[in-house]
């Protein structure tokens, strides 16, 4: 299996689990969810550095950008199913209100593995 498949299989399990523990733990101990969203950029980051560092920034970027686009949607369904603490916010979007969500997390995501990548490609210089 070439790496980019492997490392965005590796992110895609990450964020999905990460989805699944934020949900649960938001649940149990009784807050927003959405508190959590850093994690989802630090995992974004995290896959654009790893993604850079054994590739390329191209690949870094588009490792994050596709695990954004996991998160956005099939991570969201995650949350939904497992009735993650939202607070006051109605966690039953509707289509237009999803698809600028996959939109604007998968760019996010693409920024934050830019992020990631320049990072990466700084530590190499040295």
């Amino acid at each position: 299996m070439k790496r980019e498949y492997k490392l965005i299989l590796i992110g895609l399990l990450t964020i999905g689990i990460f989805d699944a523990l934020a949900s649960i733990v938001s649940k149990q101990f009784n807050f927003n969810y959405t508190d959590l969203a850093a994690g989802s950029f630090l995992i974004y980051c995290i896959f654009g550095f790893w993604g850079t560092k054994e590739i390329n920034l191209k690949a870094g970027v588009l490792i994050a950008a596709a695990v954004g686009l996991f998160d956005s949607t099939i991570g969201w369904e995650i949350s939904i199913l497992l009735k993650a603490n939202t607070g006051n916010i109605k966690n039953d979007p509707t289509l237009p209100v999803w698809i600028i969500t996959i939109v604007l997390v998968t760019g996010l995501a693409g920024l934050c593995g830019l992020i990631g990548g320049g990072l990466a490609k700084i530590i190499n210089r040295k």
